[in-house]
């Protein structure tokens, strides 16, 4: 990806061929910009057709991310909407946050993360952290370094006892190191 400054390219940046395959922008939340990709972008990485005919800017999504959140009642839902988000299009999901920091707190944090929490096993859809157990002991840099990215800016740590006043959750308590990141 290249800065440009074309009309023709969304954002300030244009594709270019390379190892990153269209497929890849495709999958990978951190790449993939929904319908935000130009025609010229399409066609460059190949996936022209993969998507609807019509382009959208980040903010005409936004508004529609906005939109289909506030049909649901139950936070619950809200949060697993907003993870369903962040897990497809990351961009997208940190404009829709820090746009609407104050509606959203609640949902991807305190206290709705809590009852997430205690769900995690049934709202779990990819791995989302880093799990290390006392088996790990003696080995902890090993899976240190499984993790798949390069530039680490934050962490967060749980030993996942006492979340939220709820007990130890185990394993479900990833939801908060999670949530906490969000708004990092």
């Amino acid at each position: 990806v290249r800065r440009g400054s074309s009309s023709q390219q969304s954002e300030g940046f244009t594709v270019v061929p390379g190892k990153v395959s269209g497929m890849d922008y495709m999958r990978d939340p951190k790449l993939f910009k929904g319908m935000a990709f130009s025609l010229e972008e399409r066609q460059t990485l190949g996936i022209h057709g993969l998507l609807p005919p019509r382009t959208k800017t980040q903010e005409e999504m936004a508004e529609h991310s906005m939109r289909n959140l506030r049909r649901f009642d139950d936070p619950l839902n809200k949060y697993m909407y907003m993870a369903d988000l962040s897990e497809r299009n990351e961009k997208l999901f940190y404009k829709v946050l820090s746009e609407n920091t104050e509606e959203l707190m609640p949902i991807v944090y305190t206290p709705t993360v809590g009852l997430a929490c205690q769900k995690f096993g049934l709202a779990f859809k990819r791995p989302k952290g880093l799990f290390i157990t006392i088996h790990d002991k003696g080995h902890v840099y090993e899976v240190l370094k499984n993790w798949p990215e390069q530039d680490v800016r934050c962490i967060v740590v749980t030993d996942g006892e006492r979340i939220l006043g709820l007990g130890d959750l185990g394993a479900q308590g990833m939801g908060i190191p999670v949530g906490k990141l969000s708004l990092n």
